[in-house]
C-alpha cells in the first residue's frame, strides 16, 4: 500500500490561496483508497489506489512546487478506512517520516520514499525527483497542451489545435519540447518499481 503526506512550503508561491486552491483541484483528480484530507494547516495526507494513482499524486503535487512530498510503502490495518486521517499502518508510519526527512534535506523537488529498504527507497527518490525537476520546467504553453492530451488515445493533436486555436504542427512541437512520450514511458517504470518494492 502507498501513502502520500504533504507539508505546504508557504514561502514558495506569493499567493498562497490560490497555490492551496490549484494544490486541492490536482488531488481531486487522484484515484485513492482514502481522498487527500487536511489532518493539520501542515499536514495532508492521502491514500492512492495503486502505484501509477501514487506516482500521479507525486507529480501533480510537484508540478505546483508548493509543498515537501513523504510516500511511504508498506502494509495498512485493514480494512482501509475511507477517511485518510484515520489510516494505520507502516505505510502510514513511513509516510510520515519520509516527509520528515524531505523537510529537512533542501533537495531541490522535495520527495523522499521510505520502504524499509534504504537502497531501493534512494533509487526511487532518484528517479522521482529527476522526473519531477523536468515536469516543473515545463511552460504554460506546453501545459496548456499536455493537459489536454488522454495517455494512450490516437489522433488527439488536430482536437487540442482546435481548442486552443492553434496548428496540429504546433500542438505536435509542444508535445515533443514537453517530454511528454518520455514522461509516461518513466512514470510506467516507477510504478512497475513501486509495486516490485511493495511486495518485498
Amino acid at each position: 500500500m502507498f501513502v502520500v503526506a504533504l507539508s505546504p512550503r508557504p514561502r514558495s508561491v506569493t499567493d498562497v490561496a490560490a497555490a492551496s486552491e490549484q494544490l486541492w483541484d490536482q488531488l481531486s483528480e487522484v484515484d485513492t483508497h482514502a481522498p487527500f484530507t487536511a489532518v493539520s494547516g501542515q499536514l495532508l495526507l492521502g491514500v492512492p489506489k495503486d502505484p501509477e494513482a501514487a506516482v500521479d499524486a507525486l507529480m501533480r503535487v510537484t508540478r505546483l512546487n508548493f509543498c515537501n512530498i513523504g510516500l511511504g510503502i508498506g502494509s495498512l490495518y485493514e480494512p482501509v478506512p475511507a477517511e485518510a486521517d484515520l489510516v494505520e499502518g507502516k505505510a502510514m508510519r513511513r509516510a510520515l517520516g519520509a516527509l520528515e526527512a524531505a523537510s529537512h534535506r533542501g533537495e531541490r523537488v522535495p520527495i523522499c520514499v521510505s520502504s524499509g529498504t534504504d537502497e531501493m527507497d534512494a533509487e526511487l527518490e532518484g528517479l522521482l525527483r529527476m522526473l519531477g525537476h523536468w515536469i516543473r520546467t515545463r511552460t504554460e504553453a506546453e501545459w496548456s497542451v499536455v493537459d489536454l492530451l488522454t495517455p494512450g488515445v490516437r489522433g488527439q493533436q488536430k482536437a487540442v489545435a482546435e481548442i486552443l486555436g492553434i496548428t496540429p504542427q504546433a500542438v505536435s512541437a509542444a508535445i515533443v519540447r514537453s517530454g511528454y512520450n518520455d514522461e509516461l514511458g518513466a512514470r510506467a517504470a516507477i510504478s512497475r518499481l513501486l509495486e516490485f518494492t511493495d511486495q518485498l
